[in-house]
């Protein structure tokens, strides 16, 4: 699928980065928004230093208005966080529920599949210690 066809990736999509940065990305219509992972709420538990603008997110299909898209299918997406679970089983399954999403949406590319191992390599740089074994 194209990038930037209704059917696949939205043009943005898979961008990854901290959440203030990728917010500044964003323009009005464009129906993204970024998705933090792991969630805001459980990194806001268990991270020392942690803002919601710091957190690491990818760009997600959202539209507004509207119902719908890949970014309200997400495992985490208004729900509250599993504090029982340690920082690298919640990033590993969410980073699971975002490759599984966009697996059977038919748009796991390898673009996609490089955004998600960024995401993993962004969190461990960017919070030194949380998701060590």
């Amino acid at each position: 699928m194209e990038e930037g066809s209704i059917s696949g990736l939205l043009a943005g999509e898979g961008a990854v980065g901290r959440y203030g940065d990728l917010l500044k990305l964003g323009r009005r219509g464009d129906n993204l928004t970024p998705h933090h992972v792991p969630s805001n709420a459980y990194m806001v538990a268990r991270a020392s230093g942690y803002t919601r603008n710091l957190g690491i997110a990818i760009m997600m299909e959202h539209p507004i208005p509207g119902a719908g898209g890949r970014h309200r299918q997400t495992l985490s997406y208004g729900q509250s966080p599993d504090l029982s679970l340690q920082p690298r089983q919640v990033l590993a399954r969410e980073v699971q529920d975002l490759r599984s999403l966009y697996q059977r949406q038919g748009v796991y590319t390898e673009g996609m599949k490089r955004s998600l191992q960024s995401l993993v390599r962004l969190n461990k740089s960017a919070w030194v210690g949380v998701f060590e074994k």
